[in-house]
């Protein structure tokens, strides 16, 4: 999954919600998997993506990954 300008990885997602708090377009979502237990980003507004990497800057853990990087 991703946009024009990143991708995402969800099973590097730790569930710090960093990205949304630094995405300016709100291009990220959460997936609350209560069953199994699991909790991560999910891209839900791509279009919306205008590159400006915050959120590739804001994951610590790898789950956002800017393209042709």
């Amino acid at each position: 999954m991703g946009t024009a300008y990143i991708t995402a990885n969800p099973r590097n997602c730790k569930s710090c919600w960093a990205c949304l708090e630094a995405c300016p377009k709100q291009v990220f979502g959460k997936v609350n998997e209560f069953f199994g237990l699991h909790k991560h980003i999910v891209i839900q507004n791509p279009e919306a993506c205008i590159g400006c990497n915050k959120c590739v800057k804001a994951c610590q853990y790898g789950a956002i990954i800017a393209v042709n990087a």
